[in-house]
């Protein structure tokens, strides 16, 4: 019986969205966020109306439609939007037949600090249609992570006689929902200026991270059984970037971050051939 209604309900859902006059898919890239990390949508929006649908007014003030996301949580707590005057699609000339993948943070739209899970829809109106269009639903959660290490560091200052302005980075252990994955955060009291998925967790190799003379970050990590990445980061303009990325294979021992030399350097290891040491993509454990 429960089969039966649940083709039912099936049935009569694909039965509206063949009447839909836009349609719309939403997805998310992975199932679980780290508190404060960028979590990117995608919508994918296909134009069946016939029309040529302008959300932004002729005179380029006055929006014609636009694109809004209800968030619900377990709690109920209402998720509010940062700027209640963003829409995403003001700008957009919708041709018939098209199809537009536009692609949202929605936590830099909506307060989704909070550690909890967020099931999110979008939602899409328009002057010209008798309707709002409602997309799927994609649940994910967001979620803190475990310490592993912490720095303070000191920003280089452009005035000699200007106060020095310092920085946490802290590496994090992160449940990703398909493993443990390490992470890095670049944060003060007031602000996180960056987060970065940096690699897997992998039992008995322990991540290595220091810092240099210029304030830049650098990350040494096990990847795969015989691979090593070897990341950079530092500021600019008061954003966490990553600056460079690099393989290494381990060559006459386990490789180490030193800076014996005066400098920090990888030892015990060379660089990385692709093709020879690893194939395109496999260097990329966030593909597997």
């Amino acid at each position: 019986m429960m089969a039966k209604r649940l083709s039912l309900i099936l049935f009569l859902m694909a039965a509206w969205a063949a009447k839909a006059q836009i349609g719309m898919q939403l997805t998310a890239a992975n199932e679980r966020y780290l508190r404060y990390e960028p979590i990117e949508l995608k919508l994918l929006i296909q134009n069946y109306s016939g029309n040529t649908l302008v959300f932004g007014g002729e005179d380029g003030n006055q929006d014609q439609g636009s694109l809004t996301f209800r968030i619900d949580t377990p709690s109920g707590r209402i998720i509010r939007p940062l700027d209640p005057r963003a829409n995403l699609v003001r700008d957009l000339i919708f041709k018939p037949g098209e199809r537009r993948e536009v692609s949202i943070i929605i936590n830099s739209l909506y307060d989704m600090q909070r550690s909890e899970s967020y099931t999110v829809t979008a939602h899409l109106e328009h002057r010209r249609l008798p309707k709002i269009h409602i997309s799927n639903s994609v649940t994910f959660e967001v979620n803190e992570g475990s310490l592993i290490m912490e720095r303070s560091i000191g920003l280089p200052a452009m005035n000699p006689d200007e106060k020095i302005k310092s920085i946490d980075v802290r590496l994090l252990l992160f449940n990703s929902g398909t493993g443990m994955i390490y992470c890095l955060m670049l944060e003060d009291d007031e602000n996180v200026y960056g987060t970065f998925r940096i690699g897997p967790y992998i039992s008995g190799s322990a991540p290595q991270m220091d810092v240099d003379s210029g304030s830049t970050i650098h990350v040494l990590l096990q990847v795969r059984p015989r691979l090593y990445s070897y990341t950079i980061y530092s500021m600019v303009n008061m954003e966490a970037k990553l600056r460079q990325t690099r393989y290494y294979v381990p060559e006459n021992g386990v490789p180490t971050l030193s800076r014996d030399t005066g400098y920090l350097k990888v030892l015990n290891a060379r660089r990385a051939q692709e093709g020879v040491d690893f194939q395109r993509g496999e260097e990329n454990w966030k593909r597997k």
